[in-house]
């Protein structure tokens, strides 16, 4: 007999597997175009609202300045005493999840979306950062959201009273003493020295704050020590 021949008008089933699969690629990396479009078009609207909406309150950006507390330099966090909103356990402290949906680090990152920010249980909290860099500190910066950004417009977990020091080594707290010490020294002998003690006064038209102090040395951590908010159960400390 003859070999088959194809009838004409109809496709050979991997000729139409083929067609199918490469229709189909041209349709999703389209509609990936579109969803990357649609994203760089959203980012770029929210930023251009708050970059509005905070030069509308008469916030004063420090352009002059470099923010050597800021992730993007390179600055961390590498040591937090607080408690945790919710509570903690064992298994989220073994894991390291106490303060995954508001981790510290949230301090170090420009965003201010609601929320974005570094909470905890209660008003009081120890955070040590290592800077980008060794500096001269000369100015420090609070910053907290409006409370119009806010999904109950209210701001009372806005931090009040802190103190900021300035330190060589990375402090080790010990829950049952007021003092820090270091591996290998005693704790008197920590150069843990005091820049200032502060007030965010939460002032609606003004929600950055910035405190001129007087560095005398070069240092590569600093300790903020948060002592009181302005009224909520916890607080939220954004930048």
């Amino acid at each position: 007999g003859r070999p088959g021949a194809i009838a004409p008008g109809r496709c050979d089933h991997r000729d139409m597997t083929e067609y199918v699969e490469s229709l189909v690629k041209r349709k999703i990396g389209h509609l990936m175009d579109d969803v990357y479009t649609l994203k760089n078009q959203i980012i770029n609207a929210d930023c251009s609202a708050q970059t509005d909406q905070s030069r509308s309150a008469g916030e004063a950006v420090a352009t002059n300045r470099i923010n050597f507390a800021s992730e993007e330099m390179g600055a961390r966090i590498v040591d937090v005493i607080a408690r945790p909103i919710g509570g903690s356990n064992m298994i989220k402290w073994l894991l390291g999840l106490d303060f995954c949906a508001n981790p510290p680090v949230n301090m170090l990152r420009p965003s201010l979306a609601p929320g974005a920010c570094f909470g905890f249980s209660g008003c009081q909290a120890t955070v040590v950062l290592h800077l980008a860099k060794p500096i001269l500190v000369e100015s420090i910066a609070l910053t907290h959201v409006s409370r119009e950004m806010t999904p109950n417009l209210c701001v009372k977990s806005a931090p009040k009273d802190f103190d900021v020091y300035v330190s060589l080594f990375r402090p080790c707290f010990n829950p049952h003493d007021n003092r820090t010490s270091h591996k290998g020294q005693p704790a008197d002998s920590l150069k843990r020295n005091l820049l200032g003690q502060f007030t965010f006064n939460n002032d609606p038209n003004r929600r950055t704050e910035t405190y001129d102090v007087n560095g005398n040395s070069f240092y590569p951590m600093l300790v903020l020590a948060f002592r009181s908010n302005h009224g909520a159960n916890s607080t939220c400390v954004y930048r």
